[in-house]
């Protein structure tokens, strides 16, 4: 019922303007834009996480974002596959940021893997070993705490190769039609 409740609202989120942010801290950064939207329709793809680690740090994550008064971000298997192909390319090149050695951004990530969004960020992070430490991390770090409460966030996936992690999040460009029930 509570995930219904959050498609729902994120199917319902408005469109906003350009504006683009860039926090660094510590073992780590936060990465937030704001973006004109297409008019591409972006529904979730809920499966869920498999690494244990991946799945402790989502429900430790969710449970802070309900603490605050912020509903839980529902998983997106194609922001997650775009989180996880990140975290193995830093993995398999050696580097740690939110731009490839090739160019590589954040948002050219995204479009590559179909997502489509009116928002989104992203938090990277390395050498912790568990769902616990990353959380404990991003959380000590101002821009990617704001990342995590940001309350506009309503979709999410993260992936961990090694201890190499990418946590993404979009808020949807523009909400599907309901259907009305009968």
């Amino acid at each position: 019922m509570c995930q219904r409740i959050l498609r729902v609202i994120a199917r319902f989120a408005s469109l906003t303007i350009l504006a683009v942010t860039l926090l660094a801290c510590g073992k780590g950064s936060a990465l937030t834009v704001t973006s004109v939207a297409t008019r591409t329709r972006t529904q979730p793809h809920i499966s869920g996480p498999i690494d244990r680690e991946v799945v402790s740090f989502v429900k430790l994550m969710n449970a802070h974002r309900v603490s605050r008064g912020l509903p839980a971000l529902v998983w997106d298997s194609r922001a997650a596959a775009v989180a996880r192909a990140h975290s193995r390319d830093m993995f398999d090149r050696h580097y740690f940021s939110h731009t490839s050695p090739g160019g590589r951004s954040t948002w050219d990530r995204l479009a590559a893997g179909g997502v489509a969004y009116s928002e989104a960020g992203e938090n990277i992070a390395w050498g912790q070993r568990t769902g616990r430490a990353v959380l404990t991390a991003w959380l000590g770090s101002p821009g990617h705490r704001a990342n995590i409460q940001r309350g506009s966030y309503t979709l999410h996936g993260v992936g961990k190769v090694g201890t190499y992690w990418t946590h993404v999040f979009i808020r949807p460009t523009r909400a599907p039609r309901l259907r009305a029930k009968k």
